[in-house]
């Protein structure tokens, strides 16, 4: 009786299992499924409701950066219930670019395609009208890069046409940014 009381409280103060496993399937493995022509762009808030979304009781802490590594399905499902929880111009955009992947590299139902492909072109959208200014910052806190000219860059190489005015303009540092010109 002792020993099975001192192993299952060592079983209860063991750290977490890998979130890779917490859901019963591989993140790797996760199949990407439309659920609505809206989902990923900011304000819709169907990917909470995607059956394959092992991510829609919400994210704790790094796990939106730890999921890349899984492919652009589950960086998706991670990123855009990120921005559902925090809606930031960061989370529009990376949800856009992991729309923007699964649709390079085929990774939706044939029929679904263009469909993914013009999600991801709303979503860049949505972030440079949404979200002006938009940032990505390091482990530290600091900026790392503008993300208005990389939204752009998106919609372009997509065959997409950029809306309301924006473009890419050199700044005086020799970097680039993106205006809306009237």
């Amino acid at each position: 009786m002792r020993t099975t009381l001192i192993a299952l409280f060592a079983l209860g103060c063991e750290a977490p299992e890998d979130p890779e496993f917490r859901y019963g399937v591989r993140l790797s493995e996760l199949e990407f499924e439309v659920v609505s022509p809206d989902m990923g762009i900011h304000p819709d808030q169907s990917i909470l409701r995607a059956p394959g979304n092992p991510f829609s009781a919400g994210l704790t802490g790094d796990t939106k950066w730890d999921v890349l590594q899984d492919g652009p399905v589950a960086a998706f499902y991670a990123w855009a219930t990120a921005l559902i929880g925090q809606p930031t111009g960061e989370h529009q955009y990376y949800t856009a670019l992991q729309l923007h992947g699964i649709y390079e590299q085929q990774l939706a139902d044939p029929e679904d395609l263009v469909l993914v492909q013009d999600l991801a072109i709303r979503a860049y959208q949505s972030m440079l009208d949404n979200f002006p200014g938009a940032v990505t910052y390091d482990a530290t806190g600091r900026i790392q890069f503008d993300l208005m000219p990389q939204a752009i860059n998106g919609i372009h190489a997509l065959g997409g046409e950029v809306l309301n005015g924006w473009v890419i303009v050199p700044t005086g540092d020799g970097g680039f940014t993106a205006v809306q010109r009237q």
